[in-house]
């Protein structure tokens, strides 16, 4: 048990670097590590990612509520209401006799995600229309109740907006924020959120912390395109690897 609560706490170490110098991927990354290496469940690391995501989450919003786009966060949060239930629904399918196709559906939105980082959206001159933030909100919304990674859709379509890069940040902190606390509660409501996962959350808390600090005062000498490389060949292999293993 000691070993595992080891090896745990140094996955969320390695995310919560990677996420520091490149502004991504703790989730990705993170349940990636926990199911590859046989540390925790699903289940249990979509319970973890949500809770010290939204902890990240509100101590980075503090004091930051005029940067927020409130039109977007709304539609986009909204529609990420109804697709967060679904999510959970389909995890809580999967997670008994079908685990193998739970790790090859992970791994193949880990390589869909990594895609995205080499893919660089060209900002629009107009924002697009309600509809589309409300469908990529869905589908954030979806991937946070199921894995608790609501970032790859939201992050797509939000850099393809005419929108200063301070208010997309906010806007995605916020999204991700809420979509945590929805599946903290509907968890909570499913008696999945007891004390021994509070008590290893709460122990990972000050490693996010101090990884933090160290990503921010101690980056790697790498450009920002290395970087992206860098965050791409480990997220690629990560979800191969997890393919593999669930088609086996």
């Amino acid at each position: 048990m000691l070993e595992q609560h080891l090896a745990l706490l140094l996955v969320v170490a390695l995310a919560t670097y990677a996420q520091t110098i490149t502004g991504f991927a703790f989730g990705l990354i993170f349940m990636a590590g926990v199911v590859l290496f046989g540390i925790a469940p699903v289940t249990l690391g979509a319970i973890l990612i949500s809770v010290l995501s939204l902890f990240n989450c509100v101590v980075a919003l503090y004091g930051k509520r005029a940067t927020l786009d409130r039109r977007v966060v709304l539609i986009s949060a909204l529609s990420g209401m109804v697709t967060v239930f679904l999510g959970v629904w389909a995890l809580e399918s999967l997670s008994g006799d079908y685990v193998g196709w739970l790790e090859v559906i992970l791994g193949g939105s880990i390589i869909t995600s990594s895609l995205m980082l080499v893919y660089h959206p060209k900002p629009r001159r107009h924002r697009s229309p309600d509809w589309s933030f409300a469908l990529f909100g869905g589908l954030s919304g979806f991937m946070g109740g199921m894995f608790s990674t609501s970032g790859p859709p939201m992050v797509f379509q939000l850099y393809r907006q005419p929108l200063a890069p301070a208010v997309i940040r906010d806007c995605l902190l916020m999204v991700f924020a809420i979509n945590s606390l929805q599946r903290l509660t509907i968890v909570a409501f499913q008696g999945a959120l007891d004390l021994q996962v509070l008590g290893v959350a709460m122990a990972a808390i000050p490693v996010v912390v101090f990884f933090t600090w160290l990503g921010r005062r101690y980056p790697p000498p790498l450009s920002a395109r290395s970087l992206r490389r860098l965050a791409f060949i480990l997220l690629l292999g990560s979800g191969v690897s997890l393919c593999i293993s669930g088609l086996r």
